[in-house]
């Protein structure tokens, strides 16, 4: 501005670009005559452009774009106190009033958030998650898929008198829990006389629930061999430990949402003693035996599952999206395509439903790669993409297998396979099966989708509605809506999760994997039983606990491994929001933190957003004089006005949640003073909220439209992948005008989005 120094870039925070230059402006003596008559607007014109430009986007080195969510009144309070910051009472009374005014209507209400947002439909390949969906459903549709009927859980064991597994032998056959046993010297059944020598095998399919790398372990000093969805073995230590027990550890990759096959063999003969236990470590968990609700009689075909490491998804947007195309990307693409290539060749004839003898063996395999190209495009073939595809490699001079290599290769570099929507024009029935798949699965369309879409049954929302609630049963839809909830409460943004082991010593591995999963049964109850309301998430005064956890959290309930619904006191918990996994979370390693909690409520439950802070500013506790609760120190460590623009939301939402320490355990003092949890917050419509505590806080949350909203935007985001803006400009408002309607129903929520995305016709 002219005749003012320009304030580093720094030091600028989320509206100092709208009030510093804004109330400066007030100085000038020939304005201050006629400030009264002069708009906000004129105002602008005449002395803001040049810092922050005709539509607010902001001037490099001078001013940032106008960006973010401020109430009227919160920008008003803000420039009466803090503008400019050289001497904020320049700016007072209806000065302010009409410069915050004029700022809020034309650059911070939210038709122009709205209308300001990136509103496009992108081209997208697949993300990594859905290509290694689609590709294992891809061959389970030739190899068999793995879906298990069996409701009971545990595996199918035999023990054998023998260690040679010979069937007349066999003295029982029963389902066993889990594989935990400590035999000693002793035969592991009464039927054994020899305890010098016997054999036993567990056998059945462990359901996993996310994607990632688990380590597989067996302890024994006996002969064991693991097979866990291999037709080989993973662990083969087929010869005793000499009576010296040990660990035998193999890692492998599984898809969440999937049961796999799963062997285990062990023999002893004339050692000293015999013991064997099954243990893993999932992804984000500690070692354990395998619990019984993973484990189920029923052997399942194995599933292909695709080793290539793929670079990360672009997820600049908030969520991961296929728009990044790189060479490392279409490198990945290839060597993906050339592993898949050489996995079909390995069980070609199984896949063709052929033999090696057959006299029709080629005529076999030309139709699979047909039926190969036809699922991997989602759509029937044309005369001209069989011929291209398919019928030009099975040429009389080539042999039927490099054929098949150059027609598989060929299908899964095309962009018909690796871009999942690539229509501009009316969807026909196939775009809408992949579009619900997709939106669902993350992987293609299963038979029944595709047998409705080939059958025109596909095209009316009503047909939408009933394919999507029958998708919803399935387990990859639960395992997709675990991954968006892992998303939207930032559950994988750290590595670990470490505690002071001087103050909370018993806040170990399994403690943590523990409160993992007890935050995982939590919303699974919520979404999947009864009425599946959002509101639940929020307000549910129970958690799910074992024995091991009771104890850290000083909950009465029965000893045990397994996880109980335990009800807790509705004024001190309020679900998610305060479930320990989540406080510990957003805590330091010694100490709550109000900031941290307070920046996920602001952006992830209330949906509102928050810029960078203005300067780096490091808490050390050892900074602050003893005797100083935590809200103290933040309060003080916030109170210059440059961090208050957003600490004045942080800050409030943050403080209701310090009935938690850091981890998340429920406390009424803190250095022997009395927890404040009261707080006071401005709301985007100008009110003033009140809050005690966590329970207020839930509640205000549970009911504001704006979470509500907030909500249906990542939910979208996470199904769609694509700006929900790009839908129509008021498909936000519907879809939560019809989540409202429903009793925040979150299924029905994702079946309304499905519904929108599955019909809409993009623009080219």
């Amino acid at each position: 501005m002219p005749g003012m120094t320009t304030i580093p870039q720094y030091r600028r925070f989320s509206v100092s670009a709208i009030t510093l230059l804004i109330c400066g402006m007030l100085l000038s003596s020939a304005d201050a005559a006629d400030k009264k008559t002069v708009t906000g607007a004129q105002i602008y014109q005449k002395l803001c452009i040049e810092c922050h430009a005709k539509n607010g986007q902001g001037v490099t080195e001078k001013a940032n774009p106008f960006q973010g969510q401020k109430s009227l009144a919160e920008l008003t309070m803000l420039i009466e106190e803090t503008m400019p910051e050289e001497d904020p009472e320049l700016c007072q009374g209806e000065d302010a009033k009409q410069v915050a005014q004029y700022v809020f209507d034309r650059f911070f209400s939210p038709d122009e958030q709205d209308q300001s947002q990136a509103s496009r439909i992108q081209l997208s390949h697949m993300t990594v998650r859905q290509y290694l969906y689609t590709t294992a459903d891809l061959m389970s549709h030739f190899l068999g898929n793995a879906r298990v009927t069996n409701k009971e859980n545990g595996l199918r064991a035999e023990y054998f008198s023998t260690r040679n597994f010979k069937g007349d032998k066999r003295v029982e056959k029963r389902i066993d829990p889990v594989v935990s046993f400590q035999f000693g010297d002793k035969a592991p059944h009464e039927k054994i006389k020899n305890a010098e020598e016997f054999s036993m095998k567990w056998e059945g399919s462990v359901y996993v629930e996310e994607t990632g790398d688990y380590e597989f372990i067996i302890k024994t000093e006996n002969g064991a061999r693991l097979w866990v969805n291999e037709q080989e073995p993973i662990i083969d230590e087929w010869v005793s430990s000499q009576g010296r027990a040990k660990e035998h550890k193999a890692t492998i990759r599984l898809l969440g949402g999937r049961p796999y096959t799963l062997r285990l063999h062990v023999f002893k003969y004339k050692d000293k003693s015999s013991s064997i236990s099954l243990e893993w470590k999932p992804p984000h968990k500690a070692q354990e035996v395998i619990p019984q609700r993973h484990l189920v009689p029923q052997q399942v075909p194995g599933t292909f599952i695709v080793s290539t490491e793929f670079p990360p998804d672009d997820s600049v947007s908030g969520y991961e999206r296929g728009v990044a195309v790189s060479k490392s990307w279409d490198d990945a693409t290839t060597s993906a395509a050339l592993e898949i290539m050489t996995g079909v060749i390995k069980h070609l004839d199984r896949l063709a439903g052929t033999k090696p003898e057959a006299k029709d063996r080629r005529d076999k395999v030309q139709k699979f790669c047909h039926r190969f190209a036809e699922l991997a495009f989602r759509r029937p073939l044309t005369a001209e993409q069989k011929t291209f595809f398919v019928d030009q490699h099975f040429q009389p001079e080539l042999k039927t297998e490099l054929a098949a290599k150059r027609s598989v290769l060929l299908i899964l570099k095309s962009p018909r396979f690796l871009y999942t929507d690539r229509e501009f024009a009316q969807p026909d029935d196939f775009t809408i099966a992949s579009r619900l798949s997709y939106g669902l699965w993350d992987s293609m369309p299963d038979r029944q989708l595709y047998d409705a879409a080939k059958a025109g049954r596909l095209n009316k929302p009503e047909q939408i509605a009933q394919q999507a609630e029958r998708m919803l049963n399935d387990p990859r839809a639960q395992a997709k809506l675990r991954y968006f909830f892992h998303h939207w409460l930032q559950l994988d943004e750290k590595e670990e999760l470490a505690k002071d082991k001087a103050l909370f010593p018993e806040f170990d591995d399994h403690v943590v994997a523990d409160l993992r999963t007890s935050l995982d049964m939590f919303i699974d109850d919520v979404v999947w039983n009864g009425s599946s309301d959002y509101r639940q998430l929020l307000l549910a005064d129970y958690v799910y606990m074992n024995s091991r956890l009771a104890k850290v959290y000083q909950v009465e309930m029965p000893e045990g491994e397994s996880f109980q619904k335990v009800s807790l006191d509705k004024d001190k918990r309020a679900g998610v929001l305060t479930h320990p996994y989540l406080m510990a979370n957003f805590a330091y390693h010694n100490l709550s933190s109000p900031i941290h909690r307070g920046v996920f409520v602001t952006r992830r439950l209330l949906g509102r957003s928050l810029k960078p802070p203005p300067q780096a500013t490091e808490f050390k506790d050892g900074d602050f004089h003893a005797g100083m609760t935590t809200r103290e120190k933040v309060a003080q460590i916030t109170k210059p006005s440059a961090c208050m623009s957003c600490h004045s939301i942080i800050n409030p939402l943050g403080f209701s949640l310090e009935h938690f320490d850091a981890i998340g355990r429920y406390r009424k003092q803190e250095v022997k003073k009395d927890i404040n949890a009261s707080a006071e917050l401005v709301s985007l419509t100008g009110d003033t909220v009140k809050f005690n505590g966590a329970r207020d806080l839930a509640e205000y949350i549970s009911q504001d439209q704006n979470a509500h909203a907030a909500f249906v935007d990542q939910l979208f985001h996470q199904a769609v992948k694509q700006p929900i803006n790009a839908y129509g400009e008021k498909i936000r408002d519907d879809l939560t005008t019809r989540f409202e309607k429903s009793g925040y129903n979150i299924q029905q929520l994702l079946v309304e989005i499905m519904k929108v995305a599955a019909l809409h016709q993009p623009q080219s």
